[in-house]
């Protein structure tokens, strides 16, 4: 095998994340029969980790040893191009463990402050800031619809209500064909808020088929959110769901309150 180059005329990402079990991990990469019989299993368990042109086959490139945690890492060439093959227990950049990173950020959700996060786990505050940052480079389309004509036309939006920092905030979500597509922090509930968080999923969706728009989107009657869809696609059909539609619009136009409300809900129930 060859000697790692570090330099690239082209710094675009060509990183291949594959799993890969940490136990036996360096035992297959070390011997190249065993790492190409993993990577073949790989390749058919799930090709849309590939680019396209790995139907073509693939070359071994070199192997070299990671500075940052001492760990073996082998590259690739497809189609002329080299690309580092990462197992899936390291995080992008190779910054760490998954296991080890992952105990740490969960005390996140509990606004445990980065110095706090390092006096525990070690590193300083800056690395752990740095990771958590990191999480939402990637774009959450990009990496979960590999062909442009399988991104879902049918979809559900909702927002998740939830805190950051203790502050009340929403977390525009967008699903569709049982995947997660979109998820992006709204300041409030309110149109131009909600038009800003989901422009997130139009601009992941259209960087990858420009053309797109979705035929439908299933939601609740907030009127915000059906504004804010309108306006990202002007062609799209609203779903709303029956009972929280009906239930928001009684309340918002209701003069003699809970009666009306009453009233609306033995609507709904089967007569005996």
């Amino acid at each position: 095998m060859g000697i790692a180059d570090s330099t690239s005329a082209n710094r675009h990402n060509r990183t291949i994340c594959l799993p890969f079990s940490q136990d036996n991990y360096e035992c297959n990469i070390l011997n190249p029969k065993d790492f190409r019989l993993c990577l073949d299993q790989r390749i058919e368990l799930f090709p849309e980790l590939f680019p396209d042109e790995i139907a073509n086959g693939y070359q071994m490139k070199d192997i070299y040893r990671s500075k940052k945690q001492s760990i073996l890492i082998r590259r690739i060439k497809i189609a002329g191009v080299a690309y580092t093959v990462r197992p899936s227990f390291i995080m992008p950049y190779l910054v760490g463990y998954v296991d080890e990173i992952e105990k740490a950020l969960f005390l996140r959700k509990f606004d445990v402050p980065f110095w706090a996060i390092s006096y525990v786990f070690g590193k300083d505050p800056m690395y752990w800031h740095r990771i958590e940052q990191s999480i939402g480079r990637n774009s959450i389309v990009g990496t979960t619809v590999k062909n442009p004509d399988d991104i879902p036309k049918n979809l559900a939006a909702d927002e998740k209500h939830t805190r950051i920092l203790g502050d009340k905030t929403y977390v525009a979500t967008t699903v569709g064909s049982g995947c997660i597509l979109g998820a992006d922090v709204s300041r409030d509930a309110g149109e131009q808020a909600l038009t800003d968080a989901y422009q997130v999923y139009k601009n992941e969706a259209r960087s990858l088929n420009p053309a797109y728009s979705p035929e439908t989107v299933n939601m609740d009657g907030w009127k915000a959110t059906r504004k804010a869809w309108q306006s990202l696609f002007p062609a799209v059909v609203i779903i709303c769901c029956f009972f929280q539609f009906h239930f928001s619009e009684v309340i918002c136009k209701s003069t003699i309150g809970m009666e009306r409300v009453r009233e609306a809900l033995e609507s709904l129930s089967p007569t005996s």
